[in-house]
């Protein structure tokens, strides 16, 4: 133990003594970002890691000490792409962060066919092509392309969509927007066309959970459900005025 502790106080002592003849020893380097094993979301990740290289440019050139681990964490936890990160000091000046990127939730579909994930912030991830190109709720409609808070609105309406039950998220197809309607549904299995307008989203949903499952406990299908009211939902044939 005496033999250990020695040896200890000689590195300790070795190291304090050149870093106070090369101070530019404990100056922080770099910061190295990490995608966390396992995800297949690079694409996300590569957006995630080019911002945050330049929010980290603040700090180069400091002391390590001058760089608290929880001001990096604070700014990472901000960025709403990222689900969770770890991050590491690494001897003597690097600093290592592993982010896991949030999944994308809805894709929107251009014109041309290119389908654009959408990330939790609303971005427009790179286009990908159809055949590769995630199983998501798609976007249909120019606006989308061309309005952030459009973006933010859908994001906002699918994730008041509960998780089971006869309208739930897997089995949302389509969200489609117009300055008449707002917002309309398509639900998959159901075939029915949902008009949800673009506000109040949580008590229209109940209100239409509840049609879905009447019309599905009577076994019919293909109608369109027009919950834009306050306080009622109207229940048409297709191709009824």
């Amino acid at each position: 133990m005496k033999w250990l502790l020695s040896l200890f106080a000689v590195f300790a002592v070795t190291g304090g003594i050149f870093a106070l003849e090369n101070p530019s020893w404990l100056k922080v380097e770099h910061f190295q970002v990490d995608l966390v094993e396992g995800s297949n979301e690079d694409l996300l990740f590569q957006r995630i890691k080019n911002s945050l290289q330049a929010q980290f440019k603040v700090y180069e050139g400091r002391y390590v000490w001058q760089v608290p681990l929880k001001s990096l964490y604070e700014l990472v936890a901000k960025d709403k792409r990222v689900k969770s990160v770890s991050i590491y000091r690494e001897f003597p000046s690097v600093f290592r962060l592993v982010i896991e990127p949030h999944t994308p939730v809805l894709a929107y579909l251009d014109r041309d066919g290119r389908i654009y994930p959408v990330a939790a912030d609303a971005a427009l991830l790179p286009a990908l092509p159809a055949h590769e190109a995630p199983d998501l709720p798609v976007l249909r409609g120019e606006p989308f392309r061309d309005e952030v808070g459009l973006r933010e609105l859908a994001l906002e309406l699918f994730k008041a969509i509960p998780e089971d039950g006869t309208f739930r998220k897997a089995s949302v197809s389509e969200i489609l927007y117009s300055a008449k309607d707002g917002f309309k549904v398509f639900v998959s299995g159901a075939d029915s066309e949902v008009k949800l307008g673009d506000s109040d989203f949580g008590p229209k949903l109940s209100r239409v959970t509840k049609v879905l499952s009447y019309l599905e406990s009577q076994n019919i299908k293909g109608r369109v459900i027009d919950a834009r009211f306050s306080k009622k939902v109207v229940v048409r044939l297709r191709n009824t005025p």
